[in-house]
């Protein structure tokens, strides 16, 4: 059973995720189920490591985890029209030099690969503050910090995926490669 422990905590998040794009506002049931989903995706990659049962099943869970988490999220900021056109249109850039990011991958490694960096992390982290942040302050200076860290993690992964001699799903930063 602990072979499939971390399988489990990343399919409740999928689960969540789900249930999340039901939600029609930032409520308390939604901020429930949202830090649900955060709390599983701080501990599934943790408890497959303890238990020696990482897989390209689990990677791929956990990322389908992340995804529907903050596109439910983005559905409610998009339709509630909390995003501004100009944050929209910022996000949409960062999102393709993302795209770009891959592309390079693919091209030279034959597999689209996004690394792991600090950066990354923090980025992660400030998105999915978003809601929570959004109870105690103006929703636009958040997103605003937000797309300022997706800006600077794109140029990370731009340059990362440019110097790299192999895919690698933990790089520091790209200074180090």
């Amino acid at each position: 059973m602990k072979k499939y422990l971390a399988n489990i905590i990343s399919l409740s998040r999928v689960a969540g995720a789900i249930f999340l794009f039901f939600c029609k506002d930032i409520s308390t049931l939604f901020l429930s189920v949202y830090i649900l989903c955060g709390f599983t995706d701080l501990i599934d990659g943790p408890v497959a490591r303890k238990t020696n049962s990482s897989s390209t099943l689990g990677a791929s869970l956990d990322t389908i985890g992340d995804v529907l988490t903050y596109l439910a999220l983005a559905k409610i900021l998009i339709f509630k029209k909390l995003v501004p056109l100009w944050i929209f249109i910022w996000i949409l850039s960062a999102g393709v030099l993302f795209g770009i990011c891959a592309i390079i991958t693919k091209a030279r490694f034959k597999k689209a690969f996004l690394p792991h960096t600090y950066l990354g992390k923090i980025f992660g982290g400030s998105v999915f503050v978003l809601p929570l942040a959004m109870q105690i302050m103006d929703e636009k200076i958040w997103m605003s910090i937000i797309c300022t860290i997706a800006t600077v993690h794109a140029i990370e992964l731009f340059f990362i995926q440019l110097k790299t001699k192999a895919p690698r799903d933990f790089v520091p930063s790209a200074l180090h490669i």
